[in-house]
């Protein structure tokens, strides 16, 4: 349910990489061979490299401070441990001279929480040019959803960073944009922006709002449009595609639109997904941008894409390898316990012998964020184990690969380890406490354990990590008010079968509709009309004496039973929802 509203030439630079990509695992598995390194290098130092897939939390954070929604408790969706990496910088220290793309560059440090465990984080030099890829001329074509979620907010969000991406652009850039809703098509065809900035400008500001969310059909047109571009491009292509994430018309499969950008991917163009609006499907676009040549922005608030646009919107863009393959071979006694930093499903448990991660694309950064694991046992020696990387430069093609091994140092804990390794131990236990709340209805669990974080966080000293306390506390006090208002006696009035009689400022129900609010927490909506006729639709809530939330939206209501009806009402908006009971 959701509220409606209308020749690079070589340089040797020091940097910091973590990566990302939908990961695969095997054991035993020999990375490929390495290609000759680079000739002719000149030292730099400064250049950072990211992974692709998620690049923040703000999704998640605009969710869990919500001041509008003080009760709601959020799910994990948008809450990924590469993308809070990605927002600190975490660059570790050099090593030394490196001459080709990637070299690997290990620090290990005793874990703080664990007996017989080592925390290693896995840096990386660099031989690339940075200012030779930020400065390479782009095509881009924006594919922009203009369906009825993303009017209001969202789309004024759209439009301030397409206004910003035309400041950016230079002398060599092409832009074009696509729009879909309802319907398909080509908004502006594709141009140089050097003296055609004002034609762009009232482009965007033309954009109207129109109907369903076809995403699979948008997609399908910018890419068919990117790919009709790359003969003209004086560089790199990309497609950004800009949305809510919530479509409803088409193939609406997370599968369906990782295999257009995966295969887009492979013909040279990537994706840039951009986030909006209140009602973001961050599960969606967490899996569709982790494949390869994909990344994550969220825009949470206004002003907020001129600054994103204005710090990163080179570095977005700037791919720099792809078919990342990370192996971590432990010596006799050890074995991999967790790999942090990969999009997907956490790798925990690993097992003995190698543990090889497969990641998609890295990419340019204003910052440093990271690639980390645990390893578990005793060595007989002061080496733990053995990292190699391998990978295809996105420029030359070539396959090139190195390897460093993984000692405790004698010299003292990298800073940025130590916070990093209380970053992972920020996502792991806020996972655990919204897993305790949303699986066993535990928010008295999720309080103790939110609490216990925010007393390791601010004991540590670490530099950095007032956001990331504001977080924490923010979860802690609503998990203890949910504590609270559990001991309470609900209403049963409140559950049962109800019809939509009438309802205002609502998209996506209608009319006739039949609305199940059961005491397990679930509100489960089937339509009665049209081409959605008997589907379903599951959605959870949370409730106390006077308010209704259903969860992973920002729809809060003060809800009223009188006889056989039942009244929703947002004081805010003026949202409501008039419903009588069905005893059909």
């Amino acid at each position: 349910m959701k509220v409606s509203k209308s020749s690079r030439r070589a340089l040797l630079v020091s940097a910091c990489l973590s990566l990302a990509a939908t990961p695969t695992f095997a054991q035993d598995e020999a990375p490929p061979e390495d290609d000759e390194a680079l000739e002719n290098t000149v030292i730099v130092t400064g250049a950072r490299i990211t992974q692709g897939g998620a690049q923040d939390v703000k999704h998640f954070r605009s969710i869990a401070l919500d001041e509008f929604d003080e009760e709601g408790f959020p799910r994990a969706s948008s809450f990924t441990v590469e993308g809070l990496l990605s927002e600190h910088d975490l660059i570790l220290p050099s090593k030394g001279d490196c001459e080709q793309l990637f070299c690997v560059s290990t620090h290990a440090m005793p874990a703080t929480r664990a007996e017989s465990e080592t925390f290693v984080g896995i840096g990386f030099e660099s031989g690339i040019d940075a200012d030779a890829y930020r400065a390479e001329p782009l095509s881009l074509i924006a594919v922009v959803d203009r369906s009825g979620s993303m009017n209001g907010a969202p789309i004024a969000r759209v439009k301030e960073a397409l206004h910003a991406i035309v400041g950016k652009m230079r002398e060599g850039d092409r832009l074009g944009i696509v729009i879909y809703g309802s319907d398909t098509r080509v908004h502006q065809e594709v141009i140089d922006v050097a003296g055609n900035k004002p034609a762009l400008h009232a482009a965007v500001d033309t954009i109207g709002i129109n109907g369903s969310t076809y995403m699979e059909a948008g997609m399908k047109l910018g890419f068919a449009t990117a790919f009709a571009e790359l003969p003209n491009s004086r560089g790199k292509t990309r497609l950004m595609l800009f949305t809510d994430e919530n479509p409803n018309v088409g193939d609406t499969s997370a599968e369906g639109f990782m295999g257009q950008a995966i295969d887009s991917s492979r013909k040279g163009v990537g994706m840039t997904t951009i986030g909006v609006g209140a009602h973001f499907d961050g599960a969606l676009a967490t899996k569709v941008s982790s494949v390869r040549g994909g990344n994550l922005f969220f825009v949470p608030r206004e002003g907020a894409a001129s600054e994103l646009f204005e710090t990163e919107f080179e570095n977005m863009v700037g791919e720099v390898a792809q078919d990342l393959v990370i192996s971590i071979d432990p010596t006799d006694g050890m074995k991999v316990g967790a790999i942090y930093g990969v999009p997907g499903d956490l790798i925990t448990d690993a097992g003995s012998g190698t543990v090889t991660v497969t990641i998609g694309s890295a990419f340019l950064s204003s910052k440093g964020g990271g690639i980390y694991a645990t390893l578990e046992g005793e060595s007989s020696g002061a080496a733990l184990a053995e990292i190699s990387v391998a990978y295809t430069d996105a420029v030359s093609q070539k396959r090139e690969a190195d390897t460093d091994t993984v000692i405790v140092s004698s010299e003292g804990v990298p800073a940025n380890l130590a916070k990093a390794e209380l970053l992972v131990d920020q996502y792991v236990t806020t996972s655990a406490a919204l897993a305790r709340y949303h699986k066993k209805g535990d928010a008295k669990g999720a309080s103790k354990l939110l609490a216990g974080l925010s007393e390791r966080i601010e004991a540590s000293g670490i530099a950095g990590l007032d956001g990331e306390i504001e977080l924490v506390d923010g979860l802690a006090a609503k998990a203890t008010k949910l504590a609270h208002l559990a001991g309470r006696t609900l209403p049963s009035d409140l559950y049962g079968n109800w019809k939509v009689v009438r309802h205002r400022g609502v998209e996506d129900i209608s009319r006739g509709d039949l609305v199940e609010i059961n005491e397990y927490g679930e509100f489960i909506t089937e339509r009665t009309r049209g081409r959605e006729k008997g589907e379903e639709v599951y959605q959870e809530f949370a409730v106390n004496e006077h308010q209704l939330h259903i969860e992973d939206t920002g729809l809060v209501f003060d809800y009223r039973v009188r006889g056989d009806k039942l009244t929703l009402r947002n004081r805010i908006d003026g949202t409501e929802i008039l419903m009588r009971r069905d005893t059909t």
